[in-house]
């Protein structure tokens, strides 16, 4: 919950329900905005909600994010607004967090890259989020970097979260050492020396470097900034990355004095992307406040 001048006033995690069917998701999540207005000091006007995509702005709807079946075909807008009783908003989640961000910076173009089990990228030009024609820009982590690659949920081969999302570098790890650990552990051996872990983040990092070289290239942006779970590891990337963009890119766009690449601090940028989403409203008069 936020105020209107983007501060959090309480935060709440809950399971979410993923993998048993659309109705507990969908009743988890209303459960849980319901008891935050109920406990809101001040009166709650409108909701933001931030969903990995594709999105259909128009309708309200999640469409079929691949590693979310449970959201697929999702009327999320609809439902929420009619048990809510508020307006409400729906964000594709990269783009929610680059438009938290656009708070941080005043660059006027550029691309926020959300790393975690999936990919997403926030593309802002000229401070407004680009969604495409048909609102699905942004999927980066659709991107085949191998075009022979491992099979992706998404129908596709080779897509860059298969290779470079946080669950991808695990997977790696246990390929490598018949070993399974989380993320953190993993980042952990990496930061001790273990050559294993290194080369699990050093390969992610190539990964996001060559899709990273294609976005300087196709949109020469001022700023890449990484964000999300992932970024947290962002030390045992950039390495890899700022290589492939400076041997890869464009001469001029990607060298490193050209080009700077940010880590978001925020671990969790979705939350207050999402809330962004539904302050924007206020602030254009969308919503008056009470």
């Amino acid at each position: 919950m936020y105020n209107p001048l983007g501060q959090p006033l309480q935060i709440l995690q809950t399971p979410s329900g993923v993998g048993k069917g659309a109705e507990v998701v969908y009743s988890r999540l209303l459960e849980a905005a319901q008891h935050l207005i109920e406990q809101a000091p001040v009166p709650v006007v409108a909701v933001g909600v931030a969903s990995p995509g594709p999105i259909s702005f128009e309708r309200g709807q999640i469409l079929t994010p691949p590693h979310f079946p449970d959201l697929h075909n999702m009327y999320l807008v609809e439902r929420l607004q009619r048990d809510l009783d508020r307006p409400t908003y729906l964000e594709h989640d990269s783009a929610a967090a680059a438009r938290r961000f656009l708070r941080s910076t005043s660059a006027e173009n550029f691309i926020y890259i959300l790393l975690q089990q999936g990919i997403g990228a926030g593309i802002v030009i000229k401070r407004q989020v680009y969604r495409g024609h048909h609102g699905f820009a942004g999927e980066l982590g659709h991107m085949s970097v191998n075009m022979d690659g491992e099979p992706c949920p998404c129908g596709n081969r080779g897509c860059l979260e298969n290779v470079a999302g946080t669950t991808a570098i695990e997977f790696r790890y246990l390929r490598l050492t018949k070993q399974s650990l989380p993320l953190s552990t993993i980042a952990e051996l990496a930061h001790a020396g273990n050559p294993q872990a290194l080369l699990s983040f050093e390969q992610a990092g190539r990964a996001l470097g060559w899709a990273a070289v294609n976005l300087v290239n196709l949109f020469d942006p001022e700023l890449l900034v990484l964000g999300g779970p992932g970024a947290a590891y962002a030390d045992l990337l950039i390495p890899s990355l700022r290589h492939h963009l400076n041997t890869h890119a464009y001469p001029y766009l990607g060298w490193g004095e050209h080009l700077q690449i940010l880590v978001d601090p925020l671990l969790n940028p979705i939350g207050p992307g999402a809330a962004e989403c539904a302050l924007e409203a206020i602030y254009l008069g969308d919503i008056p406040l009470p």
